[in-house]
């Protein structure tokens, strides 16, 4: 049955969320231990039970790779922001999502967001619109990175290349 380890596993996640937040307070363990059942009860209906499969170390690994793209993206923008002869070419582009639908598309249009020099516009279906600081960057070969480190993290098989659609 996969829904008891589907609320174990969240239950367990949110708590050690709750935990960090606190700051290890005992006073809120109680509170923190039924408020982190009820969400992850409550997940199940928002979400359903999912067949993915997060392991803590492919969460690290992805972590690393988003800090790391962090610092090259800032450091990109930065340069731009310094050098005012660098190209900055605000534009749109559209592409095709090979993740499932759910958590890996979504924490991709996020993971997007987040980056500098890229924002999702918008996440239908398959389709992701993204607005970059330079549209003439290779931005579709950093999506299908960020996709494959996605595919990774959620143990689901290498993701086949989208095809963009501009």
């Amino acid at each position: 049955m996969l829904l008891l380890p589907t609320v174990l596993t969240r239950s367990l996640a949110l708590y050690l969320l709750w935990w960090v937040l606190a700051e290890g307070e005992r006073s809120g363990f109680v509170f923190g231990a039924v408020a982190a059942a009820l969400v992850a009860l409550l997940s199940l209906r928002i979400f359903g039970a999912s067949a993915w499969s997060l392991r803590p170390w492919r969460l690290l690994r992805f972590a690393g790779y988003f800090v790391g793209l962090s610092v090259v993206a800032g450091l990109d923008v930065a340069r731009r922001l310094l050098t005012p002869s660098l190209p900055v070419n605000p534009g749109c582009c559209s592409l095709i999502t090979s993740l499932p639908p759910g958590g890996p598309r979504w924490l991709l249009a996020n993971t997007l967001s987040l980056l500098p020099g890229t924002l999702t516009v918008t996440l239908d279906g398959e389709q992701l619109k993204l607005h970059c600081l330079d549209s003439a960057s290779p931005v579709e070969a950093s999506v299908r990175r960020t996709e494959a480190a996605i595919a990774r993290l959620f143990g689901l098989p290498p993701a086949a290349a989208g095809a963009a659609t501009s």
